[in-house]
């Protein structure tokens, strides 16, 4: 067991501070990411970023253009 602390203790403080000071940390990420998107999204001709739908099939769909690439899926039909 250790000393007990007095009210004053520094580590009581951080301890009590720390679920504000998270908060208005993940508020100054989300502000400068919704400043970048803002940046970005309009260079590359776009409104809404994509949906994490389209992120997750991005990678499936270009798996499957390389294994079947559009000239040579037509040219069977």
């Amino acid at each position: 067991m250790g000393l007990p602390r007095r009210a004053g203790d520094p580590a009581e403080l951080r301890k009590s501070l720390k679920p504000l000071l998270e908060k208005r940390r993940r508020a100054r990420i989300n502000e400068s990411l919704s400043q970048l998107k803002g940046l970005i999204l309009p260079l590359l001709g776009r409104e809404h970023p994509p949906t994490a739908t389209a992120r997750a099939t991005e990678p499936a769909w270009r798996a499957w253009l390389a294994c079947y690439p559009p000239a040579a899926f037509w040219s069977l039909r």
